[in-house]
């Protein structure tokens, strides 16, 4: 699918939306994937329609595939491509969730993947399993199940709940929607097919002839629980005695971890024992949704600059990349300032350098990628290293500096860093980004002798380097600032 020249956005900003409380839905990025995950346990919990009956769908639908597995080990071609078929599991591009860095369109659970699933559900007839109970049993298809696999499971047997979610949404708000010819819009148990229907979904303006699919954000995850790799690592942690006594293992037998960890996986009983403990685990204690106001693995909040930083205007002259780059910087400061400073903590404590430098790199590459500007992180000269590099061509040229105002080398940084290594790369131009995260770092005299050292620096070199200051102390909420006045 080809990219259209839509600059980046999200939904809201490509509609022009303003959010009110009944906007529950998670505001997607649209022109790359949010590498976030619908996760089944977190609509096990829901008590109204059509959510609370997901994970009995989810179950039925399993269950007919593995009648059509048994029906196939007869000879039968017909039941066995027709259960191939259901446990292929495309990624819905729509919902742009996933791995994508670049694109939203993954491969989903492609041939090799359903392969896999086929033989392990003939594997679990053999073992005496003719069905399951619950969604944990899910583990007895086998290994490569993991956050993706199951986001991509669940979002294609649900999602004409997610197309009906999306057309109420849309119609709130008013947004035009065009018809789609989708595949995997559920399944059709009695014609034992994948439906392919034609519906009406507002348009994904940064790819062609594609749509979106929102999704409640109470249901995201980063990782959701049923994760392969995850789950049996938990597996191993906490039930490693019984695991072993299963396996005819003595308590002090020298078989590593991974070892154990391949036997039980080649066990579809202890496969589906496993997966029931984790569901009974997970009703006695429900998962919670990724946070997305905190986002504290920072998968949220990067986009969202990135998608701001695209407006900024390109430059038209070599004269004026300088000012390009500063206006980036300057960017990142006015939305970092204007709610983004919760992502330099983590509650009260302060994250750290590498947070700043994921949250500009995010941000500024994709606004730099579509305007043909190459962004070199952690590049050295000899001079010592510094935190970005922008080009566009030789005549084009900057380097950007994050430093946070606590640390312990700020001056020699702010002083001496910078302009060394812009000598040693013959460039001319740069800037220094300081994070302020305590109250002493924000004082008129902190900041003037900040800016002093720059302009003094600027100066005996004869370069165009400036500072950026950006303030991310924690601020309090707007009701705390209502009830304080």
């Amino acid at each position: 699918m080809r990219r259209t020249s839509h600059p980046a956005a999200t939904f809201s900003t490509a509609y022009g939306l303003t959010l009110t409380a009944t906007d529950d839905w998670f505001d997607p990025t649209l022109h790359t994937d949010t590498a976030l995950f619908v996760d089944p346990f977190l609509m096990f919990s829901e008590h109204q329609p059509p959510w609370s009956t997901v994970e009995q769908r989810l179950v039925d639908f399993f269950n007919e595939a593995l009648l059509r597995v048994a029906a196939s080990r007869s000879g039968a071609r017909l039941e066995r491509e027709t259960a191939a078929a259901m446990l292929s599991f495309p990624e819905p591009a729509a919902l742009c969730l996933g791995y994508g860095n670049k694109t939203i369109f993954g491969l989903g659970s492609g041939a090799g993947l359903g392969q896999a699933m086929l033989q392990a559900a003939n594997d679990a007839i053999t073992a005496g399993i003719t069905n399951i109970t619950e969604f944990g049993d899910l583990l007895l298809f086998g290994e490569g199940m993991g956050c993706d696999r199951v986001s991509d499971v669940v979002g294609n047997v649900i999602k004409p709940d997610f197309i009906a979610y999306t057309q109420a949404v849309a119609t709130r708000h008013g947004i035009p929607m065009t018809p789609y010819l989708l595949p995997h819009v559920g399944y059709d148990h009695q014609g034992h097919r994948w439906r392919r229907e034609y519906v009406n979904l507002p348009a994904n303006p940064c790819w062609e002839k594609t749509p979106v699919i929102l999704v409640p954000r109470r249901f995201l995850d980063d990782l959701p629980g049923l994760d392969d790799d995850a789950f049996w690592e938990w597996v191993y942690g906490s039930h490693n005695e019984q695991l072993r006594h299963d396996l005819n293992l003595a308590i002090g037998s020298k078989l590593k971890r991974r070892e154990i960890i391949a036997l039980a996986k080649r066990r579809s009983t202890l496969r589906v024992r496993y997966g029931q403990l984790y569901v009974a685990a997970s009703r006695q204690q429900p998962p919670k949704p990724y946070d997305l106001e905190r986002d504290p693995k920072g998968l949220v909040l990067p986009k969202r600059v990135a998608v701001s930083l695209t407006q900024v205007e390109p430059p038209s002259s070599p004269e004026g990349f300088a000012d390009y780059i500063f206006s980036l910087a300057n960017d990142v400061k006015r939305l970092v300032e204007g709610g983004l400073w919760r992502y330099f903590w983590d509650g009260n404590r302060p994250r750290g350098e590498a947070n700043a430098q994921g949250l500009f790199r995010a941000a500024v590459t994709l606004a730099c990628r579509d305007r043909d500007i190459d962004v070199s992180p952690e590049t050295n000269a000899g001079a010592g290293p510094v935190d970005f590099k922008f080009s566009q061509g030789w005549s084009r040229r900057s380097i950007v500096e994050l430093k946070l105002a606590s640390s312990s080398s700020f001056w020699n940084n702010v002083e001496e860093q910078p302009p060394a290594y812009m000598d040693a790369e013959g460039i001319s131009c740069g800037v220094i980004v300081v994070f302020q995260l305590e109250d002493k770092h924000c004082t008129e005299a902190f900041t003037a002798q900040a800016q002093d050292a720059v302009d003094r620096a600027a100066k005996e070199r004869k370069l165009d380097y400036r500072i950026v200051f950006v303030d991310t102390r924690q601020k309090p909420s707007a009701s705390k600032r209502k009830r304080q006045a």
